[in-house]
């Protein structure tokens, strides 16, 4: 289950690619209700792990181009475009949801998660319908 959990998120951030530059990044995830605050979002200091996954993803959109997305420690982001532009900005759960927030953009994008598959990869939907998918990029190997 936490596992899932934390594969939500990048999910949602790779459906965010899916946005054009005034749209930020979503995905959903499972966040514990201690963490809810009354106004139902998630406050971030609390949200910890279970919330959004940090590492590296591919993000497929629905036109069939990947974006590179990477979730770092802290709720936050960072994307390269499939067209070699770059993007970063916050992430916050809010409604049982994944939003993102892009720097330099107003307002945020939110996602909700399907369930991941056993390789980690989920497919997500955007408030306006569209589906990407999100896998988890393999580490590479140490040495």
């Amino acid at each position: 289950m936490i596992k899932a959990i934390l594969l939500a998120a990048p999910l949602a951030l790779a459906a965010c690619n899916q946005a054009s530059e005034e749209a930020a990044p979503a995905t959903e995830a499972t966040v514990a209700p201690t963490a809810m605050e009354e106004s139902g979002v998630v406050d971030p200091s609390k949200a910890g792990f279970e919330a959004v996954a940090p590492g590296d993803y591919e993000v497929t959109r629905s036109d069939g181009t990947v974006d590179q997305l990477t979730v770092h420690p802290g709720m936050t982001w960072s994307r390269v475009n499939s067209d070699g532009s770059a993007a970063g900005g916050t992430i916050f759960m809010q409604d049982g949801k994944t939003c993102f927030v892009t720097e330099g953009v107003e307002g945020h994008r939110c996602f909700t998660d399907g369930p991941p598959e056993p390789d980690g990869t989920m497919r997500v939907t955007a408030d306006d319908g569209s589906v990407g998918v999100v896998r988890p990029k393999a580490a590479a190997p140490a040495g």
